[in-house]
């Protein structure tokens, strides 16, 4: 779709608004995570998907949540994690490099985010991605590649769509191995 002086149409207020959002976006990898503390608030759906990048990186993640997907339990019951099981409360961002706001309720994300920049920290907000100061894009990785896609956290399902057919692309210009 083509909006503005080419088309002749006027951008919808989304549209400037995430327009806005990518212009002030400043996009960046995060290099130095192995061992690093990152606390994870919310044990559900959301927060098992953001964990596996966070280990996947070798983060030491602190996940605060009452209740948690078998998953979650599971890596916490084998010392990949550390499961406090109860509910989030000030002091629980203390040490942390990065914090992750992954509740199910948005009035505790809120407070995360809150304490969250008061104490410095940047932080991810699942439910409102405006409320914090970071996204994560749609990641493809293979050896010696990193391919992140972005929309500003404003259609995270277009970034997996785009991130998907980079892969595709990607995958069918290597060249072939040779048999030996």
């Amino acid at each position: 779709m083509i909006t503005g002086e080419l088309s002749g149409e006027q951008p919808s207020s989304t549209q400037t608004h995430d327009s806005q959002a990518l212009e002030a976006a400043y996009p960046i990898t995060l290099t130095n995570l192995r061992g690093a503390l990152v606390v994870l608030v919310g044990g559900g759906a959301v927060g098992a998907r953001k964990l596996r990048g966070l280990l996947a990186v070798g983060a030491a993640v602190r996940l605060i949540s009452p209740a948690v997907t078998p998953e979650l339990h599971a890596l916490a019951a084998g010392g990949a994690i550390v499961w406090h099981a109860r509910a989030y409360q000030p002091g629980d961002l203390a040490g942390a490099r990065l914090v992750f706001a992954a509740t199910d309720q948005r009035a505790v994300n809120a407070q995360v985010a809150d304490d969250a920049a008061a104490l410095g920290l940047l932080c991810n907000v699942a439910d409102d991605p405006r409320a914090g100061d970071f996204h994560l894009p749609a990641v493809y990785r293979e050896a010696g590649l990193l391919v992140a896609v972005s929309t500003a956290g404003a259609s995270p399902a277009r970034a997996k769509r785009l991130r998907d057919q980079i892969a595709s692309w990607l995958s069918a210009s290597r060249p072939a191995q040779a048999e030996p």
